[in-house]
């Protein structure tokens, strides 16, 4: 389990403060909170929690519910820092999308982004299972991305859809306005739903060469991010080498870790996971990793995984991932392409 900063950076939140500044309203009186300078770097944290309180205030002073529809129109590359400019710079819209995808943890450390294929369609969703972080924040952040993209491509082009977790609004019309397409509220997942036919989209502002310096600095920010706590590395460890046996429990786990079951059970919990739930991640990864780089049988890489039927472990795959284990070999990667010359998919929900 990757461990959430549950922050954003405090070049993000600046466009509040010029919002604000617009209007003509004195926004460090009203946010009480000193803005960001201009020239702040991606390290400069500011906790989602304190994020949340500086749009609900702005939102309660501007007597506006639809403040995130608003303000996230007015976000531009520079809020975003290096991800921003790594996100211009590429060549296709399907490459920006897959880049946002792998670097996401720089402007958005709060929910982790699942890309999948959908109906020949790709779907960029934020599931409710990571915390709510509230109408506004959420609303912000999918404005300003579909504003992002329409600026590197066509001020026209629509999503198939969006869907949020939040409540319906008194009025759901200024959301179909903006996005032209049908917006559904009360969702189990946030979802941008994007026809695959739009992927190939040419950038204006793609620049190989200012993508390779762009990247080597968006990766060094990466890399400086907490990744696993060292209990769920550990825990993970311990069920790869456990995993070939199909009576693996917790308590095999737990004795050689040197705890009671119950504590581990704790620990987990404390770390907002589970047992099954690392089972599950440990599970995806060497499935993903196996259909990817051999041509083992399906059934052969059930048993190394701990099933005792094949049938299993498909359904638990297509669960994962929203294809069967065949179709997933077939692709090799995603609808976007294998954009960066890695072994990895660009489509991993972490």
């Amino acid at each position: 389990m990757t461990l959430r900063r549950r922050s954003i950076p405090a070049s993000f939140a600046l466009a509040l403060y010029e919002y604000l500044d617009r209007k003509g309203i004195h926004s460090d009186q009203l946010l009480q909170l000193p803005r960001p300078p201009q020239d702040t770097l991606l390290n400069a944290e500011m906790p989602i929690d304190v994020w949340r309180q500086l749009l609900e205030r702005a939102a309660v002073y501007l007597d506006d519910p639809r403040l995130g529809l608003h303000l996230g129109q007015t976000i531009i590359p520079r809020h975003a820092g290096v991800l921003g400019y790594v996100i211009m710079a590429s060549k296709t819209l399907g490459e920006a999308i897959a880049r946002f995808h792998q670097y996401q943890r720089l402007i958005y450390d709060v929910t982790p982004l699942i890309v999948r294929e959908e109906g020949g369609a790709m779907e960029l969703v934020w599931d409710a299972q990571h915390g709510r972080p509230g109408p506004l924040v959420d609303e912000t952040a999918v404005t300003a991305l579909v504003n992002f993209l329409r600026r590197l491509t066509s001020p026209d082009l629509p999503p198939q859809r969006v869907d949020f977790i939040n409540p319906t609004p008194e009025s759901s019309a200024a959301y179909m306005d903006y996005f032209g397409c049908p917006v559904r509220f009360e969702q189990p997942e946030t979802v941008i739903r994007i026809p695959a036919s739009a992927l190939a989209h040419p950038l204006t502002t793609s620049d190989p060469a200012m993508l390779t310096m762009l990247e080597a600095q968006a990766d060094s920010l990466l890399a400086r991010l907490p990744r696993e706590s060292p209990l769920v590395d550990d825990v993970r460890r311990r069920i790869s080498r456990l995993l070939s046996d199909q009576h693996l429990d917790i308590a095999a786990v737990a004795e050689c870790m040197g705890v009671s079951t119950r504590t581990l059970q704790r620990q987990l919990a404390a770390e907002g996971t589970s047992f099954l739930k690392e089972v599950g991640a440990v599970r995806r990864e060497i499935a993903e990793r196996y259909l990817r780089e051999t041509n083992l049988g399906l059934v052969d890489i059930a048993l190394i995984l701990g099933y005792s039927e094949h049938s299993a472990f498909t359904r638990s795959f297509i669960r994962w991932t929203g294809m069967s284990p065949n179709k997933y070999r077939r692709q090799g990667v995603s609808l976007i392409g294998d954009f960066d010359g890695h072994s990895q998919p660009p489509f991993r929900s972490g």
